[in-house]
């Protein structure tokens, strides 16, 4: 469908093409036609009977597009008026330009379908021509959703070397998070010193030597999670 682009003194023939807008022609605006005096009684436009829509959205054979996304910045034209071919319907800005947007034909506004400062895509209907009241703006598309945010990841635990089978293990005696390691490999112990916090139930817990020792491996790391049984340390 083609529609006609006034701007700065020039015509810009623009043809809309399953969503895209193809500059087909320019040339130097002729003036604007006056529109002519509208008979008292005038003869209604004959609405064609809905047809199920090839491509959304739904736009009549005689219904104005937008040519290109933008944001309407003035409707000069309102529900009832009757137009001529050429005559300016509404302004739209896109790329930084005002776009004024013109009707394709004769005809009455049956309705407007969009507001000053609506922003719009390519393709969206504009202005409905017809009898008014015999046509309906279409429904405004229903905005995305907002996207769901995605499931907090649970904490990655840190690699546990391999398994203790020698010396004396110490274990966890209850779920939580380590604290805290205060003792390093090779560091020798007494029984009773303090070896690492053990956060659980909001509390936290002391892990101490079972004997003197001199510690040989360490499973655990500052922030893991373990469960009740899992080896901390092993003294040998």
């Amino acid at each position: 469908m083609k529609y006609k682009v006034t701007l700065n003194d020039t015509t810009y023939e623009v043809e809309v093409e399953k969503g895209e807008a193809i500059l087909v022609d320019q040339y130097a605006a002729a003036a604007a036609p006056v529109a002519a005096p509208v008979a008292a009684v005038a003869v209604p436009v004959a609405v064609p009977a809905a047809v199920a829509p090839a491509t959304a959205p739904v736009a009549g054979a005689d219904d104005v597009v937008a040519p290109m996304p933008g944001t309407v910045l003035g409707v000069k034209v309102k529900v009832g008026d009757a137009v001529k071919k050429g005559q300016l319907l509404l302004i739209l800005e896109a790329m930084k330009m005002e776009n004024e947007i013109v009707a394709p034909t004769d005809g009455i506004v049956g309705a407007i379908a969009v507001n000053q400062g609506q922003s719009v895509d390519t393709g969206a209907v504009l202005v409905v021509f017809g009898t008014p009241g015999a046509v309906a703006a279409p429904a405004p598309v229903a905005a995305a959703p907002a996207p769901v945010a995605a499931p907090a990841t649970a904490p990655v635990e840190a690699a546990t070397p391999a398994a203790i089978t020698s010396g004396e293990i110490v274990s966890a005696p209850m779920p939580g998070t380590i604290l805290g390691v205060k003792i390093k490999v090779g560091d020798a112990v007494k029984k009773g010193q303090l070896l690492l916090i053990l956060e659980a139930m909001k509390m936290e817990n002391e892990i101490v030597a079972p004997c003197d020792g001199v510690v040989a491996q360490i499973a655990v790391s500052q922030g893991q999670t373990v469960d009740t049984g899992a080896a901390l340390l092993s003294l040998n």
